[in-house]
Protein backbone atom coordinates (compact mmCIF):
# COMPACT_ATOMS: atom_id res chain seq x y z
CA UNK A 1 0.00 0.00 0.00
CA UNK A 2 1.50 3.33 -1.01
CA UNK A 3 1.85 5.54 2.17
CA UNK A 4 0.17 8.89 2.40
CA UNK A 5 1.47 11.89 3.42
CA UNK A 6 -1.52 14.36 4.14
CA UNK A 7 -1.02 18.13 4.80
CA UNK A 8 -3.86 19.91 5.67
CA UNK A 9 -3.70 23.52 4.98
CA UNK A 10 -5.66 26.34 5.33
CA UNK A 11 -6.00 29.55 6.77
CA UNK A 12 -6.32 28.72 10.05
CA UNK A 13 -9.55 27.69 13.10
CA UNK A 14 -10.98 25.35 10.53
CA UNK A 15 -10.37 21.74 12.12
CA UNK A 16 -7.35 21.22 10.78
CA UNK A 17 -5.98 19.62 14.37
CA UNK A 18 -9.52 17.56 14.47
CA UNK A 19 -8.43 16.42 10.77
CA UNK A 20 -5.12 15.59 11.49
CA UNK A 21 -5.44 13.79 14.77
CA UNK A 22 -8.07 11.89 12.66
CA UNK A 23 -6.07 10.56 9.83
CA UNK A 24 -2.35 10.28 11.54
CA UNK A 25 -4.23 7.73 13.53
CA UNK A 26 -4.85 5.35 10.33
CA UNK A 27 -2.45 2.59 9.08
CA UNK A 28 -0.24 3.96 6.01
CA UNK A 29 -0.84 8.24 6.62
CA UNK A 30 1.50 10.32 8.50
CA UNK A 31 -0.94 13.45 8.61
CA UNK A 32 0.47 17.60 9.69
CA UNK A 33 -1.73 20.97 9.68
CA UNK A 34 0.28 23.89 7.73
CA UNK A 35 -0.65 27.50 7.55
CA UNK A 36 1.54 28.84 5.73
CA UNK A 37 3.35 26.48 3.17
CA UNK A 38 6.14 27.13 -0.13
CA UNK A 39 9.12 29.15 -0.39
CA UNK A 40 6.94 32.36 -0.48
CA UNK A 41 4.79 32.41 2.40
CA UNK A 42 8.03 30.90 4.42
CA UNK A 43 9.61 34.47 3.45
CA UNK A 44 6.66 36.61 3.97
CA UNK A 45 5.93 35.71 7.63
CA UNK A 46 9.92 36.15 9.21
CA UNK A 47 8.97 40.40 9.22
CA UNK A 48 5.51 39.23 11.29
CA UNK A 49 7.88 37.02 13.47
CA UNK A 50 10.51 39.31 13.96
CA UNK A 51 8.60 42.74 14.07
CA UNK A 52 9.09 44.37 17.51
CA UNK A 53 5.68 45.02 17.71
CA UNK A 54 4.89 41.22 17.89
CA UNK A 55 3.06 40.59 21.17
CA UNK A 56 5.13 37.29 22.98
CA UNK A 57 1.92 35.59 22.49
CA UNK A 58 1.91 35.49 18.89
CA UNK A 59 5.67 35.42 18.78
CA UNK A 60 5.96 31.94 20.44
CA UNK A 61 3.11 30.58 18.45
CA UNK A 62 4.56 31.66 14.94
CA UNK A 63 7.87 30.71 16.01
CA UNK A 64 6.59 27.19 16.26
CA UNK A 65 5.14 26.80 13.67
CA UNK A 66 7.72 28.36 11.35
CA UNK A 67 10.05 25.69 12.29
CA UNK A 68 7.36 22.97 11.47
CA UNK A 69 6.26 24.65 7.83
CA UNK A 70 9.69 24.30 6.75
CA UNK A 71 9.75 20.72 7.41
CA UNK A 72 6.74 20.29 5.76
CA UNK A 73 7.41 22.57 2.33
CA UNK A 74 11.00 20.50 2.14
CA UNK A 75 8.93 17.32 2.26
CA UNK A 76 5.90 18.15 0.30
CA UNK A 77 8.75 19.74 -2.61
CA UNK A 78 10.44 15.71 -2.87
CA UNK A 79 7.22 13.64 -2.99
CA UNK A 80 5.38 16.45 -5.72
CA UNK A 81 9.09 15.63 -7.47
CA UNK A 82 8.67 12.12 -7.36
CA UNK A 83 12.10 11.48 -4.55
CA UNK A 84 9.56 9.57 -2.65
CA UNK A 85 7.33 6.85 -3.42
CA UNK A 86 4.48 8.64 -1.11
CA UNK A 87 1.27 10.19 -2.08
CA UNK A 88 0.79 13.81 -1.43
CA UNK A 89 -2.99 14.52 -0.05
CA UNK A 90 -3.43 18.02 0.56
CA UNK A 91 -7.10 19.12 2.11
CA UNK A 92 -7.86 22.51 2.15
CA UNK A 93 -11.28 23.72 3.77
CA UNK A 94 -13.85 26.49 3.59
CA UNK A 95 -16.42 28.04 6.45
CA UNK A 96 -18.97 29.86 6.58
CA UNK A 97 -17.40 33.53 6.57
CA UNK A 98 -18.84 34.95 9.85
CA UNK A 99 -18.66 31.74 11.86
CA UNK A 100 -15.26 30.96 10.79
CA UNK A 101 -14.54 35.08 11.94
CA UNK A 102 -16.30 34.26 15.14
CA UNK A 103 -13.99 31.10 15.97
CA UNK A 104 -10.91 32.74 14.98
CA UNK A 105 -11.48 35.55 17.16
CA UNK A 106 -12.47 32.87 20.71
CA UNK A 107 -9.27 30.57 19.47
CA UNK A 108 -6.74 33.51 19.67
CA UNK A 109 -8.72 35.77 22.52
CA UNK A 110 -5.95 35.69 25.31
CA UNK A 111 -4.01 37.28 22.59
CA UNK A 112 -6.66 39.85 21.23
CA UNK A 113 -7.40 40.96 25.01
CA UNK A 114 -4.74 43.63 25.55
CA UNK A 115 -5.54 45.19 22.41
CA UNK A 116 -9.33 45.31 23.21
CA UNK A 117 -8.55 46.80 26.63
CA UNK A 118 -5.83 49.46 24.90
CA UNK A 119 -8.77 49.73 22.31
CA UNK A 120 -11.73 50.63 25.05
CA UNK A 121 -8.99 52.79 26.86
CA UNK A 122 -8.35 55.00 23.41
CA UNK A 123 -12.37 55.49 22.74
CA UNK A 124 -13.28 56.27 26.37
CA UNK A 125 -15.19 53.52 26.70
CA UNK A 126 -15.64 52.09 30.23
CA UNK A 127 -15.80 48.25 30.71
CA UNK A 128 -15.93 46.83 34.63
CA UNK A 129 -14.48 43.73 33.79
CA UNK A 130 -12.79 41.11 30.92
CA UNK A 131 -15.73 40.18 29.98
CA UNK A 132 -17.75 43.61 29.11
CA UNK A 133 -14.00 44.34 27.45
CA UNK A 134 -14.64 41.64 25.55
CA UNK A 135 -18.14 42.54 24.17
CA UNK A 136 -18.04 45.94 24.15
CA UNK A 137 -14.17 45.89 22.09
CA UNK A 138 -15.49 43.04 19.58
CA UNK A 139 -18.51 45.39 18.90
CA UNK A 140 -15.83 48.52 18.43
CA UNK A 141 -14.16 46.43 15.66
CA UNK A 142 -17.34 44.74 14.19
CA UNK A 143 -18.59 48.21 13.67
CA UNK A 144 -15.58 49.84 12.44
CA UNK A 145 -15.24 47.26 10.39
CA UNK A 146 -18.32 47.18 8.65
CA UNK A 147 -17.95 50.90 8.44
CA UNK A 148 -14.75 50.64 6.25
CA UNK A 149 -15.97 47.82 4.01
CA UNK A 150 -19.63 49.97 3.62
CA UNK A 151 -17.32 52.77 2.56
CA UNK A 152 -14.77 50.58 0.07
CA UNK A 153 -17.86 48.78 -2.07
CA UNK A 154 -17.63 45.48 -0.26
CA UNK A 155 -14.81 43.15 0.82
CA UNK A 156 -13.27 42.29 -2.78
CA UNK A 157 -12.85 46.21 -3.14
CA UNK A 158 -11.39 46.54 -0.38
CA UNK A 159 -9.10 43.99 -0.45
CA UNK A 160 -8.22 45.36 -4.01
CA UNK A 161 -7.47 48.78 -2.55
CA UNK A 162 -5.24 47.40 0.27
CA UNK A 163 -2.93 45.64 -2.18
CA UNK A 164 -2.71 48.47 -3.91
CA UNK A 165 -0.48 49.89 -0.27
CA UNK A 166 -3.82 52.27 -0.06
CA UNK A 167 -3.59 53.30 3.13
CA UNK A 168 -6.50 55.70 2.79
CA UNK A 169 -9.18 52.78 3.72
CA UNK A 170 -8.55 53.47 7.26
CA UNK A 171 -9.36 57.35 6.93
CA UNK A 172 -11.50 58.22 9.33
CA UNK A 173 -11.89 55.72 11.70
CA UNK A 174 -10.07 54.41 14.86
CA UNK A 175 -7.86 52.16 12.87
CA UNK A 176 -6.41 54.93 11.46
CA UNK A 177 -3.75 55.45 14.19
CA UNK A 178 -4.23 52.19 15.89
CA UNK A 179 -2.30 49.06 14.17
CA UNK A 180 -3.45 47.13 17.08
CA UNK A 181 -6.50 46.54 15.86
CA UNK A 182 -6.13 46.49 12.36
CA UNK A 183 -4.58 43.46 12.83
CA UNK A 184 -7.78 41.78 13.83
CA UNK A 185 -9.22 43.74 10.87
CA UNK A 186 -6.59 42.35 8.06
CA UNK A 187 -7.56 38.32 10.46
CA UNK A 188 -11.14 39.14 9.59
CA UNK A 189 -10.54 39.68 5.77
CA UNK A 190 -8.52 36.68 5.46
CA UNK A 191 -9.99 34.34 4.05
CA UNK A 192 -11.44 36.15 0.65
CA UNK A 193 -8.21 36.14 -0.99
CA UNK A 194 -6.07 33.41 0.73
CA UNK A 195 -6.80 30.77 -1.83
CA UNK A 196 -5.09 33.46 -4.79
CA UNK A 197 -2.46 34.79 -2.45
CA UNK A 198 -1.24 31.04 -0.43
CA UNK A 199 -2.79 28.32 -1.87
CA UNK A 200 -2.80 29.46 -5.77
CA UNK A 201 1.15 30.84 -4.74
CA UNK A 202 2.06 27.50 -3.26
CA UNK A 203 1.25 24.63 -4.91
CA UNK A 204 -0.03 26.54 -8.17
CA UNK A 205 -3.73 25.31 -8.11
CA UNK A 206 -6.84 27.61 -7.70
CA UNK A 207 -10.22 26.40 -6.80
CA UNK A 208 -11.24 27.27 -10.44
CA UNK A 209 -8.94 24.74 -12.23
CA UNK A 210 -10.84 21.88 -9.70
CA UNK A 211 -13.35 19.81 -10.47
CA UNK A 212 -16.78 20.73 -7.91
CA UNK A 213 -17.76 17.56 -6.35
CA UNK A 214 -20.78 17.50 -3.69
CA UNK A 215 -19.35 19.64 -0.66
CA UNK A 216 -15.78 19.82 -2.08
CA UNK A 217 -13.79 20.86 -5.27
CA UNK A 218 -10.99 18.24 -6.30
CA UNK A 219 -8.25 17.57 -8.50
CA UNK A 220 -5.05 15.15 -8.88
CA UNK A 221 -2.36 14.24 -10.81
CA UNK A 222 0.52 12.17 -10.84
CA UNK A 223 2.00 12.66 -7.38
CA UNK A 224 -0.66 14.78 -5.46
CA UNK A 225 -4.62 14.67 -4.82
CA UNK A 226 -6.09 18.22 -3.50
CA UNK A 227 -9.45 18.60 -2.38
CA UNK A 228 -11.29 21.87 -0.80
CA UNK A 229 -13.97 20.32 1.39
CA UNK A 230 -16.78 23.00 2.95
CA UNK A 231 -16.44 22.67 6.67
CA UNK A 232 -20.18 22.30 7.26
CA UNK A 233 -19.68 18.63 4.64
CA UNK A 234 -16.60 17.41 6.03
CA UNK A 235 -17.56 14.59 8.31
CA UNK A 236 -19.78 13.42 5.05
CA UNK A 237 -17.59 14.11 2.25
CA UNK A 238 -14.00 13.43 3.56
CA UNK A 239 -14.47 9.73 4.34
CA UNK A 240 -16.27 9.15 1.22
CA UNK A 241 -13.05 11.27 -0.88
CA UNK A 242 -11.15 9.13 0.91
CA UNK A 243 -12.62 6.09 0.12
CA UNK A 244 -13.18 6.23 -3.46
CA UNK A 245 -9.69 7.30 -4.31
CA UNK A 246 -9.04 3.99 -2.47
CA UNK A 247 -7.28 6.03 0.42
CA UNK A 248 -7.56 4.76 4.03
CA UNK A 249 -10.77 6.28 6.29
CA UNK A 250 -12.57 6.50 8.54
CA UNK A 251 -16.24 6.79 10.20
CA UNK A 252 -16.23 9.54 12.48
CA UNK A 253 -14.04 12.44 13.19
CA UNK A 254 -11.92 13.27 16.27
CA UNK A 255 -13.38 16.38 17.89
CA UNK A 256 -9.71 18.71 19.02
CA UNK A 257 -9.49 22.21 19.94
CA UNK A 258 -12.81 23.02 19.65
CA UNK A 259 -13.79 27.04 19.80
CA UNK A 260 -17.21 26.54 22.14
CA UNK A 261 -15.40 25.60 25.22
CA UNK A 262 -12.84 28.26 25.15
CA UNK A 263 -12.76 31.46 27.53
CA UNK A 264 -14.95 34.16 26.68
CA UNK A 265 -16.69 31.86 23.81
CA UNK A 266 -20.29 33.12 25.27
CA UNK A 267 -18.63 36.85 25.04
CA UNK A 268 -17.47 36.67 21.44
CA UNK A 269 -21.08 35.10 20.63
CA UNK A 270 -22.62 38.23 22.28
CA UNK A 271 -20.52 40.91 20.25
CA UNK A 272 -21.80 39.14 17.23
CA UNK A 273 -25.65 39.39 17.68
CA UNK A 274 -25.79 43.41 17.09
CA UNK A 275 -27.18 44.67 13.98
CA UNK A 276 -23.35 45.99 13.06
CA UNK A 277 -22.55 42.07 12.82
CA UNK A 278 -25.94 41.18 10.75
CA UNK A 279 -24.15 43.60 7.92
CA UNK A 280 -20.67 42.58 8.12
CA UNK A 281 -22.45 39.58 7.13
CA UNK A 282 -24.26 40.55 4.52
CA UNK A 283 -21.31 41.96 3.11
CA UNK A 284 -18.70 38.90 3.54
CA UNK A 285 -21.51 36.59 2.11
CA UNK A 286 -21.25 39.37 -1.13
CA UNK A 287 -17.73 37.83 -1.96
CA UNK A 288 -16.29 35.78 -4.77
CA UNK A 289 -14.79 33.44 -1.76
CA UNK A 290 -18.70 33.06 -0.41
CA UNK A 291 -20.13 32.25 -4.24
CA UNK A 292 -16.93 29.61 -4.88
CA UNK A 293 -17.81 27.89 -2.09
CA UNK A 294 -21.48 28.18 -1.66
CA UNK A 295 -21.96 31.13 1.02
CA UNK A 296 -23.37 33.44 -0.80
CA UNK A 297 -26.66 34.59 0.11
CA UNK A 298 -28.14 35.50 -3.37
Amino acid sequence: MTEIYAIVYQFGKVASTSIVATLDALEGVTAVQSHFLGEAALSAVIPTITGAQVSPYFFKHQLGQFIENVRITRRMNRIRAGKTDERLLVISLSRNPLDWIRSSIVQDIQGYLPILKSLLKSQKIEAVDEQEIVVKGLAHIIATTTQILNREGGVDNCLQRMQEKDGSVFQNTSFATDMDSRRIFYMMLRPFDWFEKHFQKALNVHPSQMNKIDGAHELSDETTNYIIIRYEDLERTLPAYLEINDMPTFTELKRENTSGVKPFAKECADAFKTADAEVLDALICDTRYAKTFGYSKN
